[in-house]
């Protein structure tokens, strides 16, 4: 079947973190990074916060394999090899959640220093603000529908090389590990053209190395169109990148958070929201841009709800016979 995804665009973004995570004007495009602002967010130690109310185990399951490589505490470690060679593949052992709840991972890919540190607005990146930002708004939408959701931040590996190694390989781990996987990363994108990204704006970037899943795309677009149509922002829709270098971690290269886990389970994506100054824009500030993407959030984390009944995930709230009881 062919899908055709019709897209209008616009997106957004971003609010502050509450006055107890820190102050409003941490969060404006121009003084986020001075020194008191600087502390960690609130999302640095998940292993910590996160699992009160868990009763899931997490386990890295014994394949019988060596792993050179061990990274993370509590429910975010993993064993993985890694030799340089067939970078987009994870060598990675698998970890499983004992659940019957479909499972999302929503992580945080950028640093407070200059690592990988995002785009910028007014010369100061906002990309780690706005990360953090929006795994806590969609944390909080699909744990509401029922989901198992992690929240892998690059701080608990560490800000440099061997932390991506360990992050992306977590999250191929529970790609390996679990049936009904969705990952996705809400991101604010550059305002730049380049080779690597042509068209900067709202896009969804997805797999390029293996088989797509049209239907989990489709429902994602599908449901966020009417706000990109609303916000007259032009969103380009579900987009390979890479493929144009054999260098990992160039522009040009295939993406290796996605393809080490797309290997395993398609289902993962980085959602560039709309370009940062575009959400600046548009909500008039990082503060205000909770607000204004509220509908964002809501669609994406629906569309999410959707495809885990369409595999028959439990969600005996949300599902009933394969489809959402709110689209009877």
């Amino acid at each position: 079947m062919k899908l055709k995804i019709a897209l209008c665009s616009a997106i957004i973004t971003i609010s502050a973190l509450s006055p107890a995570q820190a102050a409003d004007n941490c969060t404006s495009s121009r003084v986020y990074l001075n020194s008191r602002c600087r502390q960690s967010l609130p999302l640095d130690k998940p292993q910590k916060t996160d699992t009160s109310n868990y009763t899931e185990t997490v386990a890295i399951i014994p394949d019988g394999r060596f792993y050179q490589y061990q990274a993370g505490q509590g429910i975010y470690q993993v064993k993985y090899n890694y030799t340089g060679r067939n970078w987009t593949h994870a060598d990675v052992a698998p970890i499983h959640i004992d659940t019957d709840k479909p499972i999302a991972i929503l992580p945080i890919q950028y640093t407070a220093n200059g690592m990988q540190p995002g785009a910028s607005v007014n010369g100061v990146p906002i990309g780690r603000v706005w990360n953090t930002i929006t795994v806590i708004e969609m944390k909080r939408r699909l744990e509401a529908l029922g989901f198992y959701v992690l929240t892998p931040t690059i701080q608990m590996y560490g800000e440099n090389l061997n932390g991506f190694q360990a992050l992306e390989h977590f999250i191929a781990g529970v790609h390996k590990g679990n049936s009904h996987v969705q990952t996705i990363v809400l991101t604010a994108d550059a305002h730049v053209a380049n080779a690597a990204n042509p068209r900067p704006g709202a896009q969804m970037l997805v797999t390029g190395l293996h088989s797509r899943d049209l239907w989990w795309e489709y429902r994602i677009q599908s449901r966020i169109m009417p706000f990109y149509q609303q916000q007259q922002l032009y969103n380009i829709g579900p987009r390979v990148r890479g493929g144009q270098s054999n260098k990992e971690g160039h522009s040009l290269a295939w993406h290796p958070m996605i393809e080490r886990a797309a290997e395993y389970n398609p289902n993962v994506a980085i959602i560039e929201v709309a370009q940062a100054v575009e959400i600046v824009q548009k909500a008039g500030s990082i503060q205000a841009g909770r607000v204004w993407a509220t509908p964002l959030f809501d669609a994406i984390a629906w569309a999410m709800a959707e495809h885990a009944c369409a595999l028959g995930a439990n969600l005996d709230n949300i599902c009933q016979n394969g489809v959402l009881k709110s689209d009877l």
